[in-house]
């Protein structure tokens, strides 16, 4: 067994933390789970109180690798012991080159390419921007309807829920432009739009929405927005902070869809848990901006560089895309079964192991984020650690390792059908 727990959850030593954060850490940076951790290690985390759970969440899709992979804390630990930072822009290094000449040559675009690197994958998304604004000399950018593209002023002006990503923070940035996103659901339409294609610098999409409820966009609805955005000659990023780095089964989900990107965003898992993002492009469009008008201080940290290079490695050895690809199925399967014995589950969805299962209320048909919350909690009270998503907040999303073993994945999904069918 991997799960332990000693106490009721949270445990003492987690309410006294609990106790002293509220009295001096800002109130609107709110929780999912309430316990805090002392240690992870592979696919589990254990809390001050020593009770061990099994992490479904991994840092909200930060951990593909797991916690504290050897590789990883190698790689940091070597770079350590020579510099921690001197800023890319003030006196360069050789991590920052390798990575962004490995990740170039692993970008499904076929065109010449090159990297820039950031912090958070908000940075990730507001340099594509720019990039692309630079390049195409227009101002206009078009999103997409469940779209999660950041916090900062620009990406939040990007994301589509109000409450709570944008309550209060506006005004927001111009010229942004939002249709609703192309899954098997919604029609592309280009007609009767509010704006002038001609204006459009950009079109910025989740191949797999994220924050939005783990949904998959249409590969022949992706093509013919590809088409559009060639005919208009408008950008096309793909902006895969979440669905990157293989949670969906291939290093980049765009791969998938049988189109080509003129940009890709990265962040979350690039670097095993350490900040990181990037923008990889082709090099004509990353090239198009003056010197100086991208960089930043801690962008594309050495420490950060060397443990991203060593994530690559990982995923190459431990072949983390075909278990991706494992992970889902085995997901897939465990929760059809009760399917028919808990109509309150509308439907499972995604690609590889970026799977959103969605609950409704078995009587009207609503989003129902009430019963999704007690999943939630019953769950955690018996070792699983997990997060929900979508505009309701009525979807289990499922970000554990692509490292996990058989064994600890089976008594995790275990748990998860225990407070499904019981709730």
């Amino acid at each position: 067994m991997s799960v332990k727990i000693l106490t009721n959850i949270p445990g003492p030593r987690s309410l006294e933390l609990a106790s002293r954060r509220s009295n001096s850490v800002a109130q609107g940076h709110g929780t999912v789970c309430n316990i805090y951790i002392s240690k992870g290690e592979g696919s589990l985390l254990t809390d001050v109180d020593n009770n061990i759970f099994i992490d479904f969440a991994g840092g909200i899709g930060t951990i593909n690798i797991g916690h504290s992979h050897p590789k990883v804390i190698n790689a940091i630990n070597n770079q350590v012991k020579n510099y921690l930072h001197t800023c890319f822009t003030v006196a360069p290094y050789e991590s920052y080159i390798k990575l962004a000449e490995k990740l170039s040559s692993l970008a499904p675009i076929n065109n010449p390419c090159k990297a820039a690197f950031f912090n958070s994958g908000a940075e990730a998304v507001e340099n594509a921007v720019k990039i692309a604004r630079s390049y195409t000399n227009r101002k206009g950018v078009l999103v997409f309807s469940h779209a999660y593209h950041g916090r900062t002023l620009m990406t939040m002006s990007m994301t589509y829920k109000e409450d709570p990503y944008k309550k209060g923070f506006g005004p927001f940035a111009p010229e942004v432009y939002t249709l609703p996103y192309p899954n098997n659901e919604n029609e592309l339409n280009f007609n009767n739009t509010d704006f002038d294609p001609k204006n459009i610098a950009c079109v910025v999409i989740e191949p797999v929405l994220g924050e939005g409820g783990f949904i998959p966009a249409s590969k022949s609805k992706m093509i013919e927005l590809k088409k559009y955005c060639l005919e208009n000659q408008i950008l096309f990023i793909s902006d895969e902070v979440q669905t990157g780095f293989g949670r969906t089964g291939s290093l980049f989900a765009i791969e998938q869809f049988g189109i080509e990107p003129d940009m890709i965003t990265i962040a979350k898992s690039i670097a095993g848990g350490l900040p990181l993002s990037g923008v990889i492009g082709k090099s004509e469009i990353i090239d198009s901006v003056h010197i100086g008008g991208i960089g930043g201080t801690y962008s594309g940290n050495p420490v950060s560089c060397e443990a991203a290079l060593a994530v690559l490695e990982i995923m190459e050895e431990e072949q983390l895309l075909k278990n991706a690809n494992i992970i889902g199925q085995t997901l897939r399967s465990r929760i059809n079964r009760i399917i028919p014995k808990c109509p309150w589950i509308k439907e499972i969805r995604g690609m590889g192991a970026m799977i959103g299962i969605e609950i409704i209320n078995d009587k009207t048909g609503e989003p129902d984020k009430e019963r999704t919350n007690k999943i939630h909690q019953e769950a955690l009270k018996n070792g699983l650690i997990m997060i929900t998503a979508g505009t309701f907040g009525n979807v289990i999303r499922t970000l554990m390792p692509l490292t996990i073993d058989k064994d600890t994945l089976h008594e995790g999904i275990d748990i998860l059908v225990n407070a499904i069918k019981n709730h």
